[in-house]
């Protein structure tokens, strides 16, 4: 079993509560599409490797809770993003009956990441310093700011992917991940960017453009 398998096996095994959602784990109607699409991800990736991470906060309920990648909804799965990275006719799956989900901040990502690969041939690792979904009690359907415990519940998974990926330079989309990676004194560059939500649209489009352009 390979490195990616190996890391996703694992990420299945963590328990779920009635406010934390591992939505790789097999009790988990979606979980096996989310392993799948994050499988192929992680390896599209890794033949991609620009040793950049860009990392959030937590899984979204119209996002990554359903695709299985953090900063993808089901509907950057039907659309032509990326060659051989992100897009349709790439291996993707669509949970959701009907119209795929949309997610506001993938709909704002990925754009920026099209840019960034049309500047450098790849883009960078995407992940969540929480990789479970929080949300309100036995609902779902809500998002809410994972917890001190909950995103050290993480960390490991996120250290791993760094060793698997290599990762020198971690763009911190929002400040739940930077605050939390600037404590551990990893050999990296960090930089903070801001969230795309709650407003944050124009400022993050400006301040990605500007870290995107120290890779030149």
């Amino acid at each position: 079993m390979d490195r990616i398998r190996l890391f996703i096996d694992k990420l299945s095994k963590e328990i779920s509560t009635p406010e934390l959602t591992n939505v790789y784990s097999p009790e988990i109607s979606q979980s096996e599409v989310c392993r799948e699409n994050l499988y192929n991800y992680l390896q599209r990736i890794r033949n991609n490797n620009s040793k950049v991470m860009l990392i959030g906060e937590a899984p979204g309920y119209h996002g990554c809770r359903l695709s299985g990648i953090a900063f993808t909804c089901e509907e950057n799965f039907t659309e032509d993003i990326i060659p051989e990275i992100m897009g349709k006719d790439l291996g993707y799956k669509i949970y959701s009956d009907g119209k795929p989900e949309k997610e506001f901040s993938a709909s704002t990502v990925w754009p920026k990441l099209k840019d960034w690969y049309n500047t450098h041939g790849s883009v960078p690792l995407l992940w969540n310093i929480c990789p479970f979904h929080p949300h309100k009690k036995e609902n779902i359907m809500s998002n809410r700011t994972p917890r001190k415990k909950e995103i050290e519940r993480g960390i490991k998974y996120f250290l791993e992917l760094v060793d698997i990926f290599e990762i020198r330079h971690i763009g911190c989309i929002g400040r739940k991940s930077f605050d939390t990676i600037k404590t551990m004194g990893l050999n990296t560059s960090l930089e903070y960017l801001r969230h795309p939500s709650c407003g944050g649209k124009t400022e993050f489009e400006r301040m990605i453009g500007g870290y995107m352009k120290k890779f030149v």
